[in-house]
Parts: C-alpha cells; sequence; structure tokens
C-alpha cells in the first residue's frame, strides 16, 4: 500500500513539473535526413525488357523547413509548418558487357500538420508520438538523357495527400529551447510520380524516339527520416481575465 502511495505522488509530481506546454505556441526548424528505403527492400524495382534490365532505387535525400506547434494541454499539442523535400533516385541500365548509370531528384514542398501526445520520462525528457497528414506540392516534371539514354519523370498531380507518422525523443530546457531527434515515416496516398526510359544500342540514334528497350516505373515516394529539431524557447501565453 505505501508503495502505491509513493508511486501515486511521484506521478503527481512529474506532472506538477511538466514543461508548460499548455497554452505554449513555439517555433522552430528541421533536417530530415531521408534514408532509402532500398535498403529494407521497397522503392527498388528492376525490370526486364529485350534482354536490357533497369533498375531504378530510392538513395539518400533530405527535407528541411519550419515546424511551428500550439500546446492545448500539457500533453498534447498540434504541429504543423512547411518543408522543402529532395528525394534522390539512382537510374541503372546493363546490357549484356555495358553498364550505365545516372541519378536524378524530385522535388516537393510538404505542409504537414500532426497531433502530438506526450509521455513525460523525467523532469526535462519526452517522448512522443505522432500521427496526421501532409499535403504535398510538386512543381514540375524533369528529363534527363545520355547519348544511351533518355529519362523522364511525370508528376501525376501537382497536388497529392500523404499520411504521416512519427515517434521522438524531446529535451527541454527552460530558457534554451527544445532539443529533438525522432524518426518519420511518410507515405503518399498514390503514386506521385511515372519514370519512363528509353535506352538505344546505337548511341547516334539518341535523338529519335525508336528505343532498343524501354521501361515504365510508378513513384510511389514513401520515405523514412531521421528527425533533428530545434524549437526556440517561449513562455506561457498569458490569459487576460474578464472583470
Amino acid at each position: 500500500m505505501r508503495i502505491k502511495i509513493t508511486l501515486v505522488f511521484f506521478l503527481f509530481t512529474l506532472v506538477g513539473n511538466t514543461f508548460a506546454q499548455k497554452d505554449v505556441t513555439t517555433f522552430g526548424i528541421q533536417l530530415k535526413p531521408i534514408i532509402p528505403m532500398s535498403i529494407i527492400g521497397f522503392n527498388e524495382e528492376t525490370i526486364d525488357a529485350n534482354n536490357v534490365d533497369f533498375n531504378l532505387s530510392s538513395q539518400p535525400g533530405f527535407s528541411f523547413g519550419m515546424v511551428a506547434r500550439r500546446g492545448f494541454t500539457k500533453m498534447f499539442s498540434i504541429e504543423g509548418g512547411i518543408n522543402y523535400t529532395k528525394r534522390n533516385y539512382d537510374l541503372v541500365i546493363t546490357d549484356g558487357n555495358f553498364e550505365g548509370k545516372s541519378d536524378f531528384s524530385f522535388l516537393s514542398y510538404d505542409i504537414p500538420v500532426l497531433a502530438l501526445i506526450y509521455i513525460q520520462l523525467g523532469e526535462n525528457a519526452f517522448l512522443n508520438t505522432a500521427f496526421g497528414a501532409s499535403i504535398d506540392f510538386y512543381p514540375s516534371d524533369l528529363e534527363t538523357s545520355d547519348d544511351y539514354f533518355r529519362h523522364s519523370t511525370y508528376r501525376k498531380e501537382w497536388i497529392l495527400p500523404s499520411l504521416l507518422a512519427n515517434v521522438g525523443f524531446e529535451y527541454r530546457t527552460y530558457k534554451s529551447g527544445y532539443f529533438y531527434i525522432g524518426a518519420s515515416y511518410h507515405r503518399p496516398f498514390s503514386n506521385i510520380a511515372q519514370t519512363d526510359v528509353g535506352y538505344y544500342r546505337n548511341k547516334d540514334s539518341n535523338n529519335a524516339l525508336n528505343y532498343d528497350a524501354f521501361a515504365d516505373f510508378n513513384l510511389d515516394g514513401s520515405y523514412l527520416t531521421l528527425d533533428l529539431r530545434y524549437f526556440f524557447h517561449e513562455d506561457p501565453e498569458r490569459k487576460t481575465k474578464r472583470k
């Protein structure tokens, strides 16, 4: 019985010492290196066409932007922001003893909104989980070429929604802001683009569309990130009492 009373007292002490997340609006910056999902067997595809292998795989990229957070209770907040995201891909074409490599990037601007729930681990340390959605804008198509291939990536739509999930660890200071490290999963609701690749065995004929082999890929755009964030210090808002 004494242990239960001590535990309850300890929990109330933690809640009482919780940083004043309630009624706090704070702003920060974030850098999110993209972890290639090809390392766990996703976002990598090989197509065989006319004895030519086309391999497309995701590579490290990054997302960078601003983030804003509004605390509604000591354990619940809403977070939003805007990010510049650069997805990178590697294209490998193999024809017998010949192997050609190329890379390209696909850009987007993302506006996420997430609901965060906190678990207090200590006086300054918090574990949080977040779920939400993002509106992703794809500004343009892209093309690359060489003397043996021609590549085009066409966006499916210029705006698409995505599902977001996040888990992370946060350390809050009294005067120097919040420091955060975590991981996120970004999953578009549909494929973001189509990639077409044409290959020429006769390298003098690359101005024509008479490809010796052709492949098309659907880019689903999913990625994992390592999240690094810093939030500037803000004091709780003082509410004016009505007389």
